[in-house]
């Protein structure tokens, strides 16, 4: 059964949660290191379409190798302890991307679809890394924003030196600073653009951060405003609540004395009503009980003098 995520339409739905627990464990387990071996992927990409020296392509070949042994283990182990392997292939089909990717660019270097191949592999590694950043959740809050400017400086200085790496139009690394945060602003003024392809994949990628960072500041700002105010909302509420509470508790103390005062009163009331009732039953019950003491005292009397009688006659 497919499962409802949206992660399932880019290939990045992992472990679903009716999976075994192993799987889930070992998923928690190999998440970041998978991102950060994904992101290799760039450097790859940098140092292969360098010209600078012959030894970047060596080393860009090494990082495809392992980026594609890294999968290949991944993606079997993976599948080995789900309880639901085909499932989680399907649903997991950018780690096959990925490994295609990774396969062309080691074994087909020579082919005209390579560069097709190697924008379509960072282009996977720049949706990993994206995944990587939703995980970040402080970063979508009002005090993100700090930590946004961070991301955005270092992202930039990463950029510039990339440009004045990459293309060799851009003399210094100012030039290239300059032409990262043009880009990353979308500002393109045109003094400056990148001309070789390595660079103008950089610019992508600082285009599209550029778009992301501005997006995810602008919205800290407005949250700021927005959780200012509504933090005098529930401030202003918190002392409305207690202003009330202090006014039903008034209105209850009063009530209670009023109910205690006219409990009182009736009670006083029923104890007058039960007082005349009471003496009149015992003045009739002492009447009684001196009743039947006299007729006790009575027969006692006769069976005396019957006694009396009895002795006498023996004597006579």
């Amino acid at each position: 059964m497919i499962s409802n995520n949206v992660l399932v339409w880019i290939g990045l739905a992992g472990i679903e949660p009716d999976d075994n627990a192993r799987a889930q464990l070992w998923q928690r387990r190999l998440h970041w290191i998978m991102v950060a071996i994904a992101l290799l992927a760039l450097p790859a990409y940098v140092l292969d379409t360098a010209d600078q020296h012959p030894d970047w392509h060596r080393i860009a070949t090494l990082l495809d190798a392992f980026i594609l042994g890294a999968f290949l283990v991944e993606t079997a182990w993976m599948a080995s302890v789900s309880s639901f392997p085909v499932r989680y292939l399907f649903e997991n089909w950018l780690n096959l991307v990925v490994i295609i990717g990774a396969a062309a660019a080691l074994f087909g270097a020579t082919t005209e679809w390579i560069a097709l191949v190697r924008v379509a592999r960072v282009a996977v590694a720049g949706i990993i890394l994206l995944r990587a950043i939703t995980q970040f959740r402080f970063l979508f809050t009002r005090r993100g924003a700090p930590a946004l400017i961070g991301v955005a400086f270092l992202t930039m200085l990463a950029a510039g030196a990339m440009f004045y790496w990459l293309d060799p139009r851009i003399n210094s690394f100012w030039d290239g600073l300059w032409l990262a945060f043009i880009s990353g602003a979308t500002v393109g003024y045109g003094d400056i653009v990148p001309t070789t392809g390595a660079s103008r994949v950089v610019a992508v990628f600082v285009v599209l951060t550029g778009w992301a960072l501005l997006s995810l500041f602008t919205a800290n700002i407005v949250a700021m405003f927005v959780g200012r105010e509504e933090k005098e909302r529930r401030q202003e509420l918190h002392r409305e609540i207690v202003h009330l509470r202090r006014e039903i508790a008034l209105l209850v103390d009063a009530e209670e004395i009023r109910v205690r005062k006219d409990l009182h009163h009736d009670i006083n009331q029923l104890r007058r009503t039960i007082a005349p009732l009471v003496n009149a039953e015992e003045l009739q019950f002492r009447r009684e009980f001196q009743r039947e003491i006299a007729g006790l005292r009575a027969d006692v009397a006769a069976l005396r003098a019957t006694l009396a009688d009895d002795r006498r006659e023996p004597a006579a």
